[in-house]
């Protein structure tokens, strides 16, 4: 079999599907090296936003918050707030990160890298996401885990 490796027609191609990735066979990247970092950043991009949705279900069952209760303190909306917990794939507001950032006591700026409204090349805060994210469930109770975890990466988030 033999691949048009034709960079004119790959962006003709990307263009009818409206600019979206495509892969072309896994060829892509060997023609235009920067679409692997731009995978690696979406990746990367992903896994900050599992633990920022992931966080905040924790800090909030940790303060025995509802959503409900939680949104009423933040001063934000309760959709965008369920939307935050339940669609990682969701950005939320600059102001409401903000407000949450308040009432639970946790670094603001983090918390934007972590919700997709900030880029910042940490590959420590990269690698504390991941295990943060790696141990904590969204459901039930907080367990002795998860209580020990979120208070870890609480930790690590404000330090630097």
């Amino acid at each position: 079999m033999k691949f048009n490796t034709d960079r004119k027609w790959l962006e003709r191609r990307a263009d009818q599907e409206d600019r979206h990735f495509i892969s072309v066979g896994g060829l892509i990247s060997t023609l235009d090296p920067t679409c692997q970092t731009e995978l690696e950043s979406t990746q990367s991009m992903e896994t900050t936003k599992t633990a920022f949705a992931r966080l905040l279900q924790l800090a909030r069952r940790e303060r025995r918050l509802s959503l409900e209760n939680l949104a009423e303190k933040a001063d934000v909306d309760l959709a965008e707030l369920f939307k935050i917990e339940t669609d990682e794939a969701f950005t939320p507001n600059l102001r409401t990160v903000h407000q949450l950032a308040l009432v639970l006591d946790l670094p603001a700026k983090k918390l934007m890298v972590l919700a997709g409204l900030l880029q910042v090349k940490d590959v420590s805060l990269q690698q504390a996401s991941v295990r943060f994210a790696a141990r904590s469930e969204p459901i039930g109770n907080v367990s002795p885990e998860e209580h020990a975890a979120l208070e870890e990466y609480v930790k690590f988030l404000n330090e630097r």
